[in-house]
């Protein structure tokens, strides 16, 4: 028998068409399953879409999310060369008069000359310190909570460079420079304090290794003490004194250490760049009122353009179906839509005048859009300035002054809570068992080490005879600033040292862990640790830390923070917690998008119909690649047949003409 080529091939027959034309026949169902899956797939995309669209609604509205977007204020200087300022949102607005006399300077002293940078100097210890020098009494008060540095001086640094780059590597508070003016012995060490005030005032003893800590030669050449005199102790020159920085606000009078003063009028940093000249300058605080505009413009936009995203996957178009939004119909698209209108028809409590968008000019148009009535909202806030805040943002106001919002949870509700408190949050302590040895000896008692709220302290103390015990408290208050430490040192009523602990509530402890200066400064201490404020919020016990009280769980209040910061035991008030339009959209924006938000629910259902889909394509295409088969197993059966038969029959039909020849 001939081997066939081709399907068809023997008996002339297009059984190659034939076969096409009936697995072709069989591909509806696969068609079918293949058009979900690209549908499916269309879906998956769009909600990529529309989850790009979210993340970039949240991050606008997280942004206007706190009332301090709303609560924005100016502060003009009537002279921008005396003084800027700026307004933190909290400042009374008015106009204020500033009267600059004085303005903070850094201290600043200056060595002899040297005939170069490589001169050198001497060797021995630098001891920089921080204080006030009065020169009425000519004394010098230390400043304890400013930190100074030991600074050791020998061969391998003992040039006037070396001691400027040993200064600037001991992080001591002060700039060491040199500066030449040119003289045969020009070059002249100048030691500048990092910070202005007049208790920023440096001071540097020396322990020189010539035996001669004072005199002008050797290392004691830079020795700084503004109470002795010219080379006896006060070696380097005074170039720039440490001054406050003096002014007068509503004519009274200020004095502070910077030229950047935060704490003389409520909410208003002041920024003096210069003394006037003797007439009050006028700063005028105000609302911003186009900064709040803005903000409230950016909250309008953002909404619109979530909006445009989700019109544009959910649209309906009757003339062309296929123009249709790939989420026309889809439960999730209109279920975040829904969401999203809700929040806007809803009022905020906690407010007194403002509880809609539209009473301040923020409403929909025909066209659902939201659009801002900039007019109707500046007259709102020349009306009811915080109730701005209020509407967008999370707030809440207490009625009793030691009393503050701390923040909240997404379960907190608005309303209205009345505050009780049983106890007060106290301070962890510890004081001495009686008045400290004055008298520290390195290597013998200067060194104590604690341990504050959790965690390990190390401090040595100068050596020498303190002036009192309030000179050796300053002194364990100025190395534990160094280690640190935010604790206060004290004396108590009783003569001995007390250390306050600078947080609050049960984890708020000092223990003395040891030192060989543990006995002759703290003797037998006695440790209190503090405790935590306790009380109810809405009638209900809250859980006190530290001094917050916080709202029970399943309450109402639940997640609200109140901070106690004193007063008496008893009831305390009220809070009034709000909850604002964009405070709100960013909750729900927040859920939405997380991973168990209806996105990813939604995302994760369609990705595993695209893997059902594939599973039903492939055993789709194995039943079709089986029918293939047998048909064309039957067709080469039916082609050989035809073909073995068309044999037959030519082989007859020669025979039957050789007969009829032979005949």
């Amino acid at each position: 028998m001939a081997t066939l080529t081709g399907l068809g091939s023997g008996s002339g027959l297009e059984l190659e068409t034939w076969v096409t034309a009936l697995v072709n026949a069989e591909k509806g169902p696969l068609t079918q399953v293949t058009a979900q899956k690209t549908a499916t797939q269309s879906k998956i995309s769009a909600y990529g879409t529309l989850k790009s669209a979210l993340s970039t609604f949240q991050t606008t509205i997280s942004s206007l999310a706190t009332a301090s977007k709303f609560n924005l204020q100016t502060a003009t200087s009537s002279d921008t060369s005396l003084f800027t300022a700026t307004a933190t949102g909290s400042a009374t607005v008015g106009n204020y008069s500033i009267n600059v006399t004085q303005l903070a300077q850094a201290h600043k002293i200056a060595s002899s000359g040297f005939s170069s940078t490589n001169a050198v100097i001497g060797s021995g210890t630098l001891e920089i310190s921080f204080g006030e020098y009065n020169s009425t009494t000519n004394t010098f008060s230390v400043n304890g909570s400013k930190t100074g540095a030991t600074i050791t001086i020998d061969s391998s640094n003992n040039t006037l460079a070396g001691v400027r780059d040993a200064i600037n590597s001991a992080n001591a508070g002060v700039t060491a420079s040199i500066v030449n003016d040119g003289s045969t012995n020009g070059a002249r060490l100048v030691v500048t304090s990092k910070e202005t005030g007049a208790s920023s005032s440096v001071k540097i003893s020396v322990t020189d290794s010539d035996g001669n800590s004072s005199d002008a030669s050797g290392l004691s050449q830079l020795a700084y003490d503004p109470t002795s005199t010219a080379g006896a102790g006060k070696n380097m020159t005074q170039s720039q004194a440490a001054t406050n920085a003096l002014l007068t606000v509503d004519g009274i009078s200020v004095t502070k250490s910077s030229n950047t003063i935060t704490d003389a009028i409520q909410g208003v940093t002041l920024n003096l760049l210069k003394v006037g000249t003797g007439t009050a300058t006028n700063l005028n605080v105000a609302t911003d009122t186009d900064g709040i505009v803005k903000n409230v413009q950016a909250f309008v936009d953002a909404y619109n353009a979530l909006d445009t995203t989700i019109r544009n996957l959910t649209n309906f178009n009757a003339t062309d179906s296929t123009k249709s939004g790939v989420l026309l119909g889809d439960s999730g698209a209109r279920s975040i839509s829904t969401q999203m209108k809700s929040i806007f028809t809803q009022t905020i409590d906690g407010t007194s005048t403002y509880s809609t968008l539209s009473q301040i000019g923020v409403g929909f148009q025909r066209d659902g859009k939201l659009a801002l009535d900039s007019t109707k909202l500046k007259t709102a806030l020349e009306t009811n300035f915080s109730d701005i805040s209020k509407l967008f943002g999370a707030s809440g106001t207490t009625t009793d002054a030691l009393t503050a919002y701390g923040g909240s949870s997404t379960a907190t509700k608005a309303g209205t809570y009345a505050v009780t408190v049983t106890q007060l949050a106290t301070q962890g302590t510890m004081v001495g068992g009686g008045a400290p040895n004055l008298t520290i000896t390195a290597g013998s008692n200067d060194k104590v080490t604690f341990s504050i709220d959790g965690k390990d302290y190390s401090i040595t103390l100068a050596a020498g005879t303190y002036a009192s015990t309030q000179a050796l408290a300053d002194q364990v208050q100025q190395q534990l600033v160094s280690a640190g430490s935010l604790a206060q040192i004290g004396v108590d009523g009783g003569g001995a040292l007390k250390i306050t602990s600078p947080s609050y509530g049960s984890d708020s402890r000092i223990t003395l862990n040891g030192g060989n200066g543990a006995s002759d400064l703290f003797g037998s201490a006695t440790s209190t640790t503090g405790v935590n404020v306790a009380g109810s919020i809405n009638g209900v016990a809250a859980t006190g830390t530290g001094q917050s009280l916080k709202g029970a769980t399943g309450d109402d209040s639940e997640g609200l923070f109140v901070k106690i910061l004193g007063g008496s035991t008893g009831s305390r008030g009220t809070i009034t917690f709000s909850k604002g339009f964009a405070s709100q959209l960013n909750e729900v924006t927040t859920n939405l998008l997380s991973d168990d938000g209806l996105l990813a629910t939604r995302t994760d259902g369609l990705n595993s119909s695209i893997t059902r889909l594939t599973k039903q394509e492939e055993a789709l295409n194995d039943r079709l690649d089986a029918i293939e088969k047998r048909y064309r197993a039957q067709f080469s059966a039916l082609d050989t047949l035809v073909a073995s038969m068309k044999t037959t029959s030519s082989y007859l039909t020669q025979q039957l003409a050789q007969l009829s020849a032979n005949s």
